[in-house]
């Protein structure tokens, strides 16, 4: 391996962990709305910075298409190809992504009961009506306006996750018969022309390209790059120039909308270079994303990504009736409800996620990395 001697790679749980707090505290931001804060000193525009909530999961993304085409590179460097039979693995992709979902999803129907939670952003989840359960059953539910936030609204990615999925052998077998740089030229070739064109398609048509996975295919995409470059020990520039990249990238960020293109392209080159930095297990990078406490978060961040936003809405209701500024409130969503929401995401992990996780011994044998044996 690449990153020496280590069966995980502990780093990716790291992102995923810090990629996961992120999204839960842009919904807490987004929940108390502070004013003071964002005027503090040196605080202020960090806190200001957790408007932008799309940029972690692009780093989902990435970090699928790391952790998929992973196994394969290291079993045949040189020429990668998907050996798996395709139906085995969507099964094995659903068995791992659609138990901990539909289990948050009859959570979430189960509020929906209570008329009195229909308040605040969880008016956005409801009404629930037949094509919602379809379109989420079918995991297309992010294809349409109509369906994207309803039950729970960051459920939305996940949809786009299994669809990328659809277009993971393909991928490979691209990476294989044109080359890697061709292949990725290709899929940013055909983001470009995704977002430039589904303002000419009707508004059904349109949606269905701009949320759909070729409008993410560079993203997962770069992902896979960086697992290729990883195992067979490329080093594609100096660590000072990836660093840079990655600064500009969030620089790039934080000074965009918040969506688009441009902000979809400084997400993928930040956490592009910082994966290739990571990828060294003396880096600092490397170190620092693989602290204990980050890894075991990273284990189960994807029931904290699927959780988080009804506990927090449960926590809230009756916070809301105290009165609280919005300050006041966003420093206690913030310092006390944060630590109990992600103790109930936890314990969800263990009900509904945990079961169906590989063993860490079954990972070892099939030379599967951090995607099939921590959080989607």
């Amino acid at each position: 391996m690449a990153t020496g001697a280590r069966s995980r790679l502990e780093y990716i749980d790291g992102m995923r962990a810090l990629a996961a707090i992120w999204v839960a505290l842009h919904h807490v931001f987004e929940t108390s709305q502070p004013i003071m804060a964002l005027n503090m000193p040196m605080l202020g525009p960090l806190i200001a910075s957790l408007s932008f909530g799309q940029f972690p999961v692009m780093i989902f993304l990435m970090l699928s298409g790391f952790c998929l085409y992973y196994p394969y590179v290291r079993k045949n460097p040189e020429g990668p190809s998907f050996n798996t039979g395709f139906g085995q693995f969507l099964i094995r992709r659903w068995m791992r992504i659609a138990p901990p979902y539909f289990a948050a999803a009859a959570f979430c129907l189960v509020l929906q009961a209570f008329p009195q939670v229909q308040v605040g952003r969880w008016k956005e989840t409801g009404p629930i009506d037949f094509g919602t359960l379809v379109s989420h059953v079918l995991f297309l539910h992010n294809l349409s306006p109509r369906y994207s936030v309803k039950i729970d609204y960051p459920m939305w990615s996940i949809g786009l996750e299994w669809q990328l999925y659809l277009l993971f052998p393909i991928l490979v077998w691209a990476f294989r018969r044109r080359g890697v740089l061709v292949s990725l030229a290709v899929s940013c070739a055909i983001v470009v022309v995704a977002r430039m064109t589904y303002r000419m398609l009707p508004e059904v048509w349109g949606s269905a390209l701009r949320e759909g996975p070729f409008a993410y295919l560079e993203i997962f995409s770069a992902g896979m790059l960086a697992a290729s470059l990883t195992v067979r020990h490329v080093r594609l520039a100096p660590r000072w120039v990836l660093a840079c990249v990655a600064i500009a990238g969030a620089i790039g960020i934080r000074l965009g909308t918040g969506n688009g293109l441009a902000h979809d392209l400084s997400a993928s080159a930040a956490a592009f270079c910082v994966l290739l930095l990571a990828a060294r297990p003396d880096s600092l990078v490397s170190r620092v994303l693989s602290t204990p406490s980050l890894v075991r978060i990273g284990f189960y961040s994807y029931s904290i990504y699927l959780m988080h936003a009804p506990f927090l809405h449960l926590v809230w209701l009756p916070l809301r009736t105290l009165g609280l500024s919005p300050d006041g409130l966003f420093w206690v969503l913030l310092l006390l409800a944060m630590p109990i929401i992600f103790t109930l995401c936890y314990v969800f992990h263990l009900l509904a996620e945990r079961p169906f996780m590989r063993t860490k011994a079954a990972a070892k044998k099939d030379l599967v990395t951090a995607a099939e044996t921590g959080a989607a």
